[in-house]
């Protein structure tokens, strides 16, 4: 009985040492969204993305990110990889009739998407340590005049997949 109630000891000190034990995931890939606007013959719609950088004495980080405009039904109708500045920003500019093909009468529903990807540390062997922050700005504004039309500062973040590996 005595073996038997060591063993149950020893079992269960293992198991909670094994559950204990947690490996932090690096950084997933960050990807944020606006909603869905429409842009007639006429419009542009314009991805602005701004790296606010970190505030003095702190030494801010070039952000890099692949900003896009997606088509209602999932299309990349453009896309551009950017390196943005602490404190700068990087336009995205997809126009109505140069890039769509938009005449009279017709109108497409578009998103407009920032993907950041994982920051490395200086050793590439490493895991990464941090994500960027960009903030973006979906605008719509006439391409005749360049009035702005609509201002879009609300981004969603689009949920990663989470991948566990198997053993």
């Amino acid at each position: 009985m005595f073996k038997l109630a060591q063993g149950m000891c020893v079992f269960m000190l293992v198991a909670a040492a094994l559950a204990a034990q947690t490996t932090t995931p690096p950084p997933a890939q960050v990807t944020l969204t606006s909603g869905i606007v429409g842009v007639a013959e006429g419009q542009m719609a314009r991805l602005n993305a701004l790296n606010p950088g970190v505030a003095p004495p702190a030494v801010g980080v070039i952000c890099s990110g692949l900003l896009s405009f997606v088509g209602d039904d999932g299309t990349v109708l453009k896309s551009l990889t950017v390196n943005v500045a602490p404190g700068t920003s990087q336009p995205l500019v997809i126009d109505s009739v140069k890039d769509l093909a938009l005449s009279n009468d017709e109108r497409k529903e578009l998103r407009a998407t920032i993907m950041i990807p994982p920051i490395l540390p200086p050793s590439a062997t490493s895991t990464p340590v941090a994500a960027c922050k960009l903030v973006g700005t979906l605008e719509v504004y006439n391409s005749i005049d360049g009035r702005t039309q609509v201002t879009l500062g609300t981004v969603h973040l689009v949920p990663s997949v989470v991948v566990t590996p198997s053993e």
